[in-house]
């Protein structure tokens, strides 16, 4: 028997208890376990992890700024814009209201004056990163204001030349070298990172109901030639009853083939006039059709009424989702065509349900009169099953072709990559360009039809008469006026000016193409290598995802820099600028519930109260009660 085996059970009960702790250990062993918890935190913080609050919207729609959430009336369609505009980034104090938003799926111009007001994502920077991957989220420091940290897209390297036309972005390494498209490695990132063109899940009943036209219609193709002289141009598309049957209420559209020739369902992008639109909301007929236009680089979440700087540049990247349903396979030779227009040339993604067999074809023209020729440039196998139904995701986005199905990318026998040579313009068929047709006795059930588009980077210049010319002052009174006087002034007004024409020429595929043209060969004569950005072995070059409102690396100017001895290129963070990789969105913002969904205000905003009709303590800075929004509590792709 051990000695311990001896005691009684009291004996070990005594033993057992821990001695008697003096109130000042207990004290000191608090403090200690809080300063221990700091000091971890800190070193966690300051190696490790961190959190950041989303200021601004310049990586909308990827992440939140300050934003107003809004069902727009028109279509039903729930959507952000951005607010961050409303208040002094620097004091907080309310200087402005967003009292109008142009609805991005139907451009009903919404009251948006008292929506409630939310602050930004709230996201986790990992700080431990091995490597910096072109097109990762990043934290850094802009070296003109080091004590602010940005969030923007990594998208220039060390030692590249990065070239952004018509939206996408070009590298190469030496200028003997040929400019290499870039495109996301990361599928997932690049589906995740497509802004909405038009949701048909969210038809746009106040323009419905005056009598416009649908956006997706059964349609029978028609020549040019055959077009009606005096009527709308739909690009060849026009309403049409062929074996489609659409159920409007359902938002669907279902077909039973008995031809072996393709029936088409086409997407036109009309777009209502701001008369047709007042005419809708008074509840009065419209008088005249709406008429389609090229899509374009809109943001909805900037959307703010009397905004000129919208939808400027036409896009030809597009992404279609749809739900399918496959009801009976008809013969071997039976097919869905899925269709996008890119300028002279088209894709296709040809199903043959059968077999399971995938084509993904490039169409090619010399010119608008010519014939297409068919050049197939990947295959895959797949399954598609009667009776059951499939998420379908057709992209043309980078000069690649990818297809997903169920949210998994369908493998081809080789990449599905084709590339751009010259200057692509648009052409008539861009004003209707996505369609769906259906052959060889196939019967099968469209629905959630979705029209998307890539990002679209904008080339916006500051072009400097030396590359480290000094800006002037911006902590001084006279700022604005030696910045509009200074070198920027004087190239970016014709630029913008040039740039702007482009509106007016959206609902003339030909004229935009000449215009467009005509802008880029008086840029690249005027510039030349001024419109690149060559990066340094250390430097590294950042875009916003919001690039019609987004102050990245395009627009860094260049004051303190050269001050504290940093040579830099003006455009480029260093290395030592880096902070960490965005990971995920952790806390979008709380959504009120109570009072009709909007919640009971807490706390006015502050106002220095020169401009009282704000009424900035009537204007709620928080909501409660509230709970978290957990489908936006997501890895940042």
């Amino acid at each position: 028997m051990t000695k311990s085996e001896s005691k009684t059970p009291a004996d070990r009960e005594a033993s057992d208890k821990a001695p008697p702790v003096r109130r000042e250990e207990g004290i000191r062993d608090t403090v200690e376990a809080i300063a221990i918890a700091f000091i971890l935190a800190f070193i966690f913080k300051t190696y490790e992890a961190e959190a950041f609050v989303i200021p601004t919207g310049s990586m909308a729609p990827t992440l939140f700024g300050r934003h107003k959430e809004v069902e727009c009336a028109g279509c039903g369609l729930p959507y952000p814009i951005g607010a961050s505009q409303e208040i002094d980034q620097d004091s907080g104090l309310l200087q402005h209201r967003v009292r109008s938003s142009s609805c991005p799926n139907c451009r009903f111009v919404n009251d948006v004056l008292d929506a409630p007001v939310f602050n930004g994502d709230r996201i986790v920077v990992n700080k431990q990163v091995n490597s910096w991957e072109r097109f990762n989220v990043v934290v850094f420091r802009n070296p003109e204001e080091p004590h602010i940290n940005y969030i923007k897209r990594l998208i220039g390297l060390p030692g590249e030349t990065i070239r952004l036309r018509q939206g996408d972005v070009y590298a190469r390494r030496s200028a003997d070298d040929p400019w290499q498209i870039q495109r996301k490695q990361d599928f997932d990132r690049q589906l995740a990172i497509q802004i909405p063109v038009y949701d048909d899940r969210y038809p746009p009943n106040l323009l419905l109901d005056a009598g416009a036209e649908e956006r997706w219609v059964p349609s029978i193709p028609v020549a040019p030639a055959a077009q009606e002289p005096d009527g709308v141009d739909f690009a060849g598309w026009p309403a049409a009853a062929n074996a489609w049957q659409d159920d409007r209420q359902e938002r669907s559209f279902s077909i039973a083939s008995e031809s072996e020739s393709a029936n088409w369902l086409r997407y036109r992008h009309l777009i209502p006039s701001a008369a047709q639109l007042q005419a809708a909301a008074n509840g009065t007929r419209l008088q005249s059709p709406l008429a389609p236009e090229l899509i374009t680089d809109f943001c909805g979440f900037n959307a703010e009424s009397g905004n000129s700087d919208q939808g400027r540049f036409w896009i030809s990247d597009l992404t279609l989702r749809f739900n399918l349903q496959v009801t009976d396979i008809g013969n071997a030779e039976g097919l869905i065509l899925i269709e996008l227009v890119e300028g002279m040339r088209s894709v296709q993604c040809r199903i043959r349900p059968a077999d399971g067999n995938i084509q993904l074809v490039l169409r090619s023209a010399a010119d608008v009169a010519a014939e297409p020729v068919d050049q197939v440039i990947a295959e895959g196998q797949t399954e598609i099953s009667a009776g059951e139904e499939y998420q379908i995701c057709f992209a043309n986005v980078d000069d690649r072709l990818l297809l997903w199905i169920d949210g998994d990318v369908v493998q081809t026998d080789r990449p599905a990559e084709f590339s751009t040579q010259d200057l692509n313009l648009p052409s008539n068929a861009d004003l209707a360009p996505a369609g769906i047709a259906v052959s060889g006795g196939l019967s099968v059930k469209i629905s959630e039809l979705q029209l998307l588009r890539d990002i679209y980077y904008r080339n916006d210049l500051i072009i400097m008469s030396s590359p480290q010319q000094v800006m002037a002052n911006p902590y001084t009174s006279d700022f604005n006026r030696e910045y509009q006087q200074s070198a920027v002034e004087e190239h970016i007004s014709p630029l913008f000016q040039a740039q702007q024409s482009l509106s007016n020429c959206l609902r003339s595929p030909a004229a935009y193409a000449i215009r467009y043209a005509e802008i880029q060969e008086d840029l690249e004569a005027e510039y030349g290598d001024e419109l690149y950005f060559a990066l340094a072995d250390d430097e590294y070059l950042m875009l916003g995802d919001n690039s019609p409102a987004s102050k990245d690396s395009r627009l860094f100017d260049q004051y303190s820099r050269p001050m504290r001895g940093i040579r830099s290129n003006r455009y480029a963070v260093r290395a030592t600028d880096l902070i960490g990789e965005a990971m995920f969105i952790f806390w979008p913002h709380g959504v009120p519930f109570l009072n009709g969904g909007r919640g009971y205000g807490v706390m006015g905003h502050g106002s220095n109260g020169r401009n009282p009709s704000l009424k900035p303590k009537e204007y709620p800075l928080y909501r409660f009660p509230f709970y978290p929004d957990l489908s936006r509590m997501k890895q940042i792709r």
